[in-house]
């Protein structure tokens, strides 16, 4: 629980209390009865000024007195903790996080993120530029807050924990990426993923070449090793500069270019089975077909005019942001263009 939230529940038991000490101390004190000892504790607690409803005794002018300094210290304690809870935004977060469990009781065809680190926090700047609904599951509650703001939802816990991994909906999710600094981790949660929701995609993270041997038998469909992608990427900056600074341009960097897949019942009826030619693409959209991908995986580089897609196959399309959208808007149905 929240310790703001926590201190809030707790002054207002306070204020419970109170009321019940002076309802009970009038009744005992100055045998009134339940009505005339709730009327004395509402004036007093109020401070209002109006008639006792009967004259007291000494010892129910003393309590009186004390029980009034009680409630002053009590009222500024509430109106203190009150405040904060409403102007430091503490209402408004209660409520995301409220809708936040709803949220994630309803997601289905999402994409889970295991570790919300260097590379996991990369992994849903990318989803989310792309309008892929993702669920964030991470064990620091301090990061709630920035969860709230770069996820469609989030799971404050151990991924590895199987209670958990069903919070975050795994078994509607179309994804998962494990990307969790512990190997062990990663294994053992990739594991039980596959367990739980066969058909999934998983991707895991590795840090060694046996890891990702045991990774790929745990049931991962990819196994990234971003230590070793990266020394690979520094060493090709100086054998390949301008290739790498290519494929820099495609990831997006400059925010420009940019490269898509394209799925075969992602266009629209009349675009099905026909001819690159006869799609006229480039001439239409200035987008570049620079391979097609078999259902069975296989790839074909820079396929000819004449190659037909194929029910399963996929496009796999280069060009900038502005001409990838006209070509959406021009070839895909309109369920698909903004995925």
């Amino acid at each position: 629980m929240n310790p703001r939230l926590g201190k809030l529940i707790f002054g207002l038991g306070l204020s419970l209390l109170s009321v019940s000490i002076g309802v009970f101390g009038y009744m005992a004190i100055e045998n009134y009865s339940f009505t005339q000892a709730i009327y004395m504790t509402a004036i007093t607690i109020s401070t209002v000024g109006y008639r006792e409803a009967k004259p007291l005794s000494e010892a129910g002018m003393i309590f009186t007195s004390a029980y009034i300094m009680f409630n002053i210290g009590l009222v500024a304690y509430m109106v203190s903790y009150v405040a904060r809870f409403v102007f430091e935004g503490e209402l408004k977060n209660q409520y995301r996080h409220y809708a936040n469990v709803n949220y994630l009781k309803k997601m289905k065809n999402h994409v889970i993120v295991c570790g919300y680190g260097r590379n996991g926090s990369k992994a849903v700047s990318e989803l989310k530029k792309s309008k892929q609904k993702c669920v964030v599951i991470d064990n620091k509650p301090e990061l709630a807050d920035t969860l709230m703001k770069v996820a469609d939802a989030f799971v404050i816990g151990d991924a590895s924990d199987e209670q958990v991994l069903l919070k975050a909906g795994i078994k509607n999710a179309k994804a998962i990426i494990i990307a969790l600094p512990n190997d062990a981790e990663n294994v053992y949660i990739t594991l039980s993923a596959r367990e739980m929701n066969p058909p999934m995609q998983v991707i895991s993270r590795a840090t060694t070449e046996l890891t990702q041997k045991k990774l790929l038998k745990a049931g991962s469909d990819t196994v990234i090793m971003p230590d070793s992608l990266g020394g690979k990427h520094m060493a090709q900056l100086i054998t390949r500069p301008s290739v790498i600074q290519f494929l820099s341009l495609l990831e997006g960097i400059d925010g420009n270019f940019t490269i898509e897949q394209v799925n075969y019942d992602e266009l629209k009826p009349e675009y099905q089975g026909a001819t690159i030619m006869k799609m006229n693409i480039r001439q239409n959209t200035g987008v570049s077909v620079v391979a097609i991908q078999s259902a069975g995986g296989a790839f074909q580089i820079n396929p000819a005019a004449t190659t037909v897609l194929k029910p399963g196959e996929k496009f796999i399309i280069m060009g900038t942001t502005n001409e990838i959208a006209v070509f959406k808007k021009a070839y895909l149905q309109a369920t698909f263009r903004y995925h």
